[in-house]
């Protein structure tokens, strides 16, 4: 299988790798699912395609208000901003001054130079950062929840909406969701019961139910509560269980599987060290230091090759 799609094909292909079933890999099955979760992780912290970039959009409720913070998926890695709570760009009437600019200044691209109105868009801007600023925040991403300093008895209000910009890492494997849900054809809405969605899914994610149906999320109306497409449902649903789909393509990237078979290939020579010397019947010799010696010279390469040529680009992150 060279294309692996799975966790188990993942694993298969990587002791064919080392060798297996010509020759023996002394490696425990849980070893094995260890390194796996150790490349995992280090994929989706350091190379691009290990993680994607979201504008995660949050409602707020009394609940965030009483305990000043929001909660952010386990799947976000981190965060890179938080968009302005101020209204100064979500519309233009008569009165403002971009309205009157465009007006009189720039009704024609054909006859006016648009470079004035362009510098004056970009003080504005300024302007507007200056004074008006952007919400601080505060996060860690093995907390799961992200601290706005901002004025919390003002700034946020029950219903209203706060955009965030973040990471969000590629989960390759199904995740079943906690709780159950019930709906019916005639309505767009799931409630659930012991579930928490902000918790486990953003919007635009798709679930499918128990029962084989699938549904996109549009919106996150509480814990317990969510807004799927409409007509999604093409039957009643009562105490469903959940599940995300993973991205399997995940488990056929070049650099997830030379790392990952490093890692066991280390493992094993590890495993071995402890007999390095003892003579086996036919003259054999163990040789554990020496793949481990290897091996560690293959995660060298790979993890500096990442860090040179595969990491995300330069941006501030909190996380």
């Amino acid at each position: 299988m060279a294309k692996p799609t799975t966790r188990t094909q993942f694993k298969d292909y990587c002791l064919r790798r080392l060798g297996h079933p010509v020759i023996q890999i002394n490696v425990d099955d849980d070893q094995i699912e260890d390194r796996i979760d150790d490349a995992l992780g280090f994929w989706a912290d350091y190379h691009y395609d290990g993680t994607e970039k979201i504008y995660m959009k949050h409602q707020f409720t009394q609940a965030d208000i009483d305990r000043r913070w929001i909660y952010c998926p386990d799947a976000i890695i981190s965060v890179t901003a938080v968009l302005p709570f101020d209204d100064s760009n979500s519309s233009v009437n008569m009165f403002d001054l971009r309205y009157q600019l465009r007006l009189h200044d720039l009704y024609d691209f054909t006859s006016v130079s648009y470079v004035s109105y362009e510098i004056t868009m970009q003080h504005i801007r300024t302007l507007n950062l200056l004074f008006s600023g952007t919400p601080q925040f505060r996060f860690n991403r093995h907390q799961n929840k992200l601290f706005l300093d901002i004025d919390w008895s003002s700034d946020a209000q029950v219903g209203k909406y706060v955009i965030v910009e973040c990471y969000r890492k590629l989960e390759p494997e199904t995740i079943t969701l906690t709780g159950t849900v019930a709906g019916n054809t005639s309505s767009n809405t799931l409630t659930g019961t012991s579930t928490v969605f902000d918790q486990e899914i953003v919007e635009n994610d798709f679930i499918t139910l128990s029962d084989g149906q699938s549904v996109q999320v549009r919106k996150i109306n509480s814990p317990t509560e969510i807004v799927i497409a409409a007509s999604a449902l093409s039957a009643n649903v009562s105490a469903n269980t959940m599940t995300k789909v993973g991205v399997s393509d995940v488990w056929n990237d070049r650099f997830l599987k030379q790392y990952a078979t490093a890692k066991i290939k280390y493992q094993w020579g590890s495993n071995l060290s402890k007999f390095a010397g003892i003579q086996m019947p036919g003259g054999v010799t163990l040789d554990g230091p020496r793949i481990m010696q290897e091996a560690q010279a293959e995660i060298d390469k790979i993890e500096e090759e990442m860090h040179t040529l595969n990491v995300l680009p330069g941006e501030m992150f909190m996380g």
